[in-house]
């Protein structure tokens, strides 16, 4: 039997014959089943989602609601102070909702939505998946959201379909034939911005999908069940499984990349070849341990999709197997000993023997942030010796200075730590003291303009890369109203309205005439995301990647 849909005009109406009467009933009463048809390919499904299933894979934590407040919770709080509990307030207030008020353009009233990284004029897929998250839980409250959100998921897919290999992409079409020399040969032009191949990418438009289907908003299916999205996991899922055999079928070349644009040469592992990192730095090896556990994490929520969304034979075969292979892989290649008896987490292998480890990039997916991907078959006893020697001397990137302490990468100078490490440490501490600790750092990341940024110098809190950097926004968000309790949205609405009480304040040059009032007309926080245009970055004296505010 086909695929029912049942429409609402159906109700109300004088049916044509009891079948149809009984076929509406049984779909009501969520007992209808749908048999596998060799027409469309559907494989057998539940009219009804078990909850147990939504229970299985929680949402990522940065598109969760926080819990209740714990004990735990409590302490934190008390040990931070009224005073550190009021800077955190008004820091996450400032920054959850930054984004949507300087860097998202929604075109054709939210059915697309331009979420740029920040301060570079491009969106990132990754960063995206975090700017669109961290708005997830708000629809509730504010409704208007819903079309961004939806509109930066729809987004993300095209960009998918345009080309799987890119990560970042421009607001506008650009003609690849009047690109300059460089830029084409970087892989440049139409819609790609940077094609820097980047495996979590995937990963994080599986989770995003994930986590607004779970979200409990009504209607969340009719965006699943548009083609285009349908179209791109499957893109994802048939360029992983080119990837998988990288050395003899991948058609991915960049010049950044050593042996003529393909990289390093890998042996077969089962896991999926990434040519760059996630913060655009290209590999040592080729397999990433952090971002293949993510994607096995994000095919593994994709196979209950396509259970009760897409119902692809073929595609449910595919993401099978490519799960199983992946898992294997991991477990077989991703432990390595680095001492006699010592068993850790490698950052990356290439299936040859050779592996990268005491090592750890504070970009997401990293090591670190394990426990928060969602992937729940790794070693928790493994983790923690390989998270104590990743955030201790024994790695080259973990810095100390006369401030601070945390984690730096390659791609940013000596001695910078990231926030999004800070964000990993506080995210996955045990302790209340840690979790305090981390907390406490993050407050000294904001580089006296009340944001977060991407890196800052341990002996120098007013050093600092990146001046708006969305993800880090976003985040601080997710830490604050997690490890603390604070809401963000109070604390943005209330610094709102004190924004607008000051800009009602001011009078006119010679006073108020016949009978002006001062009040102003209060629009909403979400009234101020741009419909229509074109996208014009807000950072006017941004001078290039790691470029020191």
């Amino acid at each position: 039997m086909g695929r029912v849909h049942v429409r609402r005009s159906h109700f109300g109406k004088k049916p044509s014959n009891w079948l149809a009467v009984a076929a509406l009933i049984l779909c009501a009463q969520g007992a209808l089943k749908l048999s596998y048809s060799k027409e469309n390919k559907r494989i057998t499904n539940q009219a009804n989602f078990g909850r147990e299933e939504t229970a299985l894979f929680p949402r990522t934590i940065w598109s969760s609601q926080p819990g209740p407040l714990t004990p735990e919770i409590t302490r934190v709080r008390e040990e931070l102070g009224e005073q550190q509990m009021n800077q955190l307030g008004d820091l996450c207030g400032r920054t959850l909702y930054h984004g949507i008020m300087n860097v998202v353009v929604s075109h054709g009233f939210g059915r697309y939505a331009f979420f740029s990284t920040g301060d570079l004029p491009l969106m990132w897929i990754r960063d995206s998946a975090f700017q669109i998250g961290s708005l997830i839980p708000r629809i509730n409250r504010r409704p208007a959201l819903r079309s961004t959100v939806e509109g930066g998921i729809r987004l993300q897919a095209f960009y998918i379909i345009q080309d799987p290999y890119a990560n970042g992409f421009y607001p506008e079409w650009r003609d690849p034939e009047k690109e300059n020399e460089e830029d084409k040969r970087l892989g440049r032009g139409g819609w790609v911005g940077v094609r820097n191949y980047e495996l979590d990418s995937g990963g994080f438009f599986l989770s995003l999908l994930w986590d607004y289907y779970t979200s409990g908003e009504y209607g969340v299916r009719f965006l699943l069940e548009d083609p285009m999205i349908f179209d791109a996991v499957n893109v994802l899922v048939d360029t992983w499984i080119v990837e998988q055999n990288h050395n003899e079928s991948s058609p991915y070349r960049f010049v950044e990349l050593p042996n003529d644009g393909l990289g390093r040469e890998v042996g077969y592992t089962g896991m999926i070849w990434s040519g760059f990192r996630p913060s655009d730095d290209a590999n040592t090896y080729g397999y990433s341990i952090p971002s293949n556990m993510f994607v096995a994490a994000g095919i593994e929520k994709a196979l209950v999709l396509n259970k009760n969304v897409w119902e692809s034979e073929d595609l449910h075969t595919k993401m099978s197997e490519l799960l199983h292979q992946v898992e294997t892989g991991i477990q077989q290649y991703g432990i390595v000993e680095v001492e006699k008896g010592v068993k850790v987490y490698a950052y990356e292998v290439d299936g040859l023997g050779n592996f990268l480890a005491d090592f750890d990039d504070p970009n997401w997916p990293s090591i670190v942030s394990i426990p928060l991907l969602g992937w729940s078959k790794y070693s928790h006893k493994i983790y923690q010796i390989t998270k104590s020697r990743i955030l201790s001397e024994k790695n080259r990137y973990f810095f100390k200075g006369k401030f601070l302490s945390g984690l730096g990468s390659p791609h940013t100078a000596a001695g910078m730590i990231w926030a999004l490490g800070a964000f990993s440490e506080a995210l996955t501490a045990d302790t209340v003291r840690l979790k305090v600790k981390t907390i406490q750092t993050l407050l000294q990341l904001q580089c006296s303009d009340g944001l977060m940024h991407e890196s800052i110098h341990v002996d120098d809190p007013s050093k600092c890369t990146r001046r708006w950097f969305e993800w880090a926004n976003a985040l601080v968000v997710t830490t604050a109203e997690h490890l603390t309790g604070i809401d963000c949205d109070k604390s943005a609405e209330r610094l709102y309205r004190i924004s607008l009480s000051k800009r009602g304040s001011r009078i006119p040059e010679g006073g108020l005439q016949n009978g002006q009032s001062r009040a102003t007309h209060r629009q909403s926080i979400e009234a101020h995301v741009q419909h229509g245009g074109k996208y014009v970055s807000k950072v006017e004296d941004w001078k290039g990647i790691g470029w020191t505010i």
